[in-house]
């Protein structure tokens, strides 16, 4: 039910009716061969009641009791079967798309939405697995268990034609049945058990490997990368021991069926002819119905054991999602937020796990002021900056900006006025075009431009080959680490933000390529009104800024104020 309730209830309904159609139309098809045996001249089967129902109805509308009528009759319900099976199988391949996109939408979105300290404990593996292939086994989890519905329903309706036939065929079938469910249950649980385990496996072992290819130069460089392979190989053992079980399992589940319907069948068939004494084309039906009943019901059983190998990727991504959920940004509206006179932290403290990293911290930063802020590291600095942006929430004080609280401010709103450039970079495989844009359609290749030129860039992106249609490698590993910081810094500008955080975005260039940014980050400063707040204990900033503030200890303090 909660895999159903992935897509909504109207689709589920149309896959529903469309597989239940197809199963009635092949029941109708079936209910006419003991009629038909009954026409060819077994007398005995004329006695039965499901021919006298089918052959009566003949007679109400007026037909012969002809075997090729009867013949159409079965040809019709076949064709009509396959027609509307084919049309349930295009709702069923709609719905498992849906359940698949519809999860990474879920995720996508809450993902988007999440607290910043949600995202600081989660590794990213964990994600990257449940958008890949979890999200495509949820798909298959639906597929199964709508073919499951399908073939449960069959047996409903061959169930009944057994049922109008005989009440004791009927009967026969249900035991032969259960004797085949009771009896291959345990391949099913033990299917579902490996199914999990190979699940939490694949996703601890994508987890890790996330986390190492991030981090390979340097084990390269080291020549250490190799003894990654040992922190992967209990995993993969785990992994391959339950793959082993679970296609054990699987194939074990289509071996065993044949056997068991063979011995019940003959056993039914000799009941049936010794004991009950019934007419051999009776048999022979009645034969036919049990072999399709419990051949459907092992086929059901199959899905199943499917549902529950594809079920594990489901309630991860389902997990992921809830988890997700519940850490939700309560990004507040508010009134709209300007910037034209002062940002001013007062009385602020705040502390995260237990550390105090501010206490009674105040601080003003003047509308078109460069700022630098300063500190060991570990103070505390960039916590500092994410309460300016609301991504913490101070324990005590307030942060105003032009007078108004930032908890009385659209937080959405203010963001945007902001342009943020962290330490850690991160530039996408593609143009510099979209490095900078983010492939947001609002801003045009003259906004590239005016963005690159700001940030000091366009002089050698003019001179790359494609412009800014280059791609800069992975992670820019194409461009050098100032290109990089430059088109970084664009990227912060593109949008022509109010003020401009530098997150010790400068730390690892040379004092050369430093004091470059530095300058024109004044220099656009000076002519645009521009706000700029730089993390760094370097001296070009120190020197360059209008503000020195500096955190140590919990404690803010400002200690210079350039002419």
């Amino acid at each position: 039910m909660r895999i159903a309730a992935a897509i909504p209830l109207r689709r589920n309904i149309v896959v529903m009716l469309c597989l239940s159609f197809a199963s009635v139309a092949e029941g109708i098809g079936i209910a006419t061969l003991l009629p038909l045996i009954a026409v060819l001249g077994d007398d005995g089967s004329k006695t039965n009641a499901l021919s006298q129902g089918v052959l009566g109805v003949l007679d109400r509308l007026h037909l012969p009791h002809d075997p090729a009528i009867l013949l159409g009759i079965i040809a019709a319900g076949m064709l009509l079967k396959a027609g509307l099976m084919l049309l349930a199988l295009r709702q069923v391949g709609h719905a498992v798309a849906d359940v698949a996109a519809g999860m990474r939408l879920g995720l996508i979105e809450a993902l988007l939405h999440a607290r910043w300290s949600y995202y600081v404990r989660q590794p990213v593996g964990r994600f990257s697995s449940a958008l890949g292939g979890e999200a495509t086994r949820a798909g298959e989890a639906y597929n199964a268990m709508s073919l499951m519905f399908s073939l449960s329903v069959q047996a409903l309706v061959y169930l009944l034609v057994a049922a109008l036939a005989s009440w004791k065929l009927a009967v026969l079938a249900i035991l032969v049945s259960l004797i085949m469910i009771g009896s291959l249950n345990r391949l099913l649980a033990i299917a579902k058990q490996n199914a999990r385990l190979q699940t939490g496996r694949l996703q601890s072992l994508l987890v890790r490997l996330t986390d190492v290819l991030v981090g390979i130069k340097p084990m390269k460089a080291m020549a250490r990368h190799a003894r990654f392979n040992t922190l992967f190989q209990q995993d993969l053992k785990a992994i391959r021991k339950a793959s082993r079980r679970q296609v054990f399992s699987r194939n074990a589940n289509k071996a065993l069926q044949e056997p068991i319907l063979a011995l019940c069948l003959s056993i039914g068939i000799f009941g049936a002819l010794r004991v009950m004494q019934l007419p051999i084309g009776e048999v022979l039906i009645m034969s036919l119905l049990l072999a399709k009943i419990v051949s459907i019901v092992g086929k059901a059983q199959q899905e199943l054991q499917n549902v529950y190998a594809a079920e594990s990727g489901f309630f991860l991504v389902r997990q992921a999602i809830e988890d997700t959920r519940q850490a939700r940004e309560n990004a507040h509206g508010g009134q709209a937020p300007t910037f034209t006179q002062e940002l001013r932290f007062r009385d602020v403290s705040f502390a995260f796990d237990g550390h105090r990293i501010l206490h009674n911290g105040s601080f003003t930063l003047k509308a078109g002021e460069v700022a630098a802020l300063t500190g060991p590291s570990g103070a505390g600095k960039t916590t500092l900056v994410d309460l300016l942006l609301g991504l913490h929430q101070p324990d005590a004080g307030e942060i105003l900006i032009d007078d108004v609280p930032l908890d009385q401010l659209d937080l959405m709103r203010w963001r945007a006025m902001t342009g943020y450039v962290p330490q850690e970079l991160m530039l996408f495989n593609d143009s510099i075009a979209t490095n900078v844009t983010l492939g947001a359609p609002e801003f045009s290749r003259d906004d590239v431009e005016r963005a690159l030129r700001q940030a000091g860039a366009w002089d050698f992106v003019a001179r790359l080959p494609d412009g800014i249609d280059t791609s800069v490698g992975e992670r820019g590993s194409m461009l050098s680490g100032g290109q990089r910081q430059r088109i970084a810094i664009a990227r912060a500008l593109v949008h022509q933000p109010r003020l401009l955080i530098l997150d010790e975005a400068t730390s690892a260039l040379d004092p050369g390529t430093e004091a470059g940014i530095v300058d024109n980050v004044c220099a656009l400063a000076r002519s645009t009104g521009l706000s700029v707040l730089s993390i760094s204990h370097h001296a070009a900033w120190v020197d360059a800024a209008e503000r020195v503030i500096r955190l140590e200890g919990g404690v803010l303090t400002e200690t210079q104020l350039a002419a």
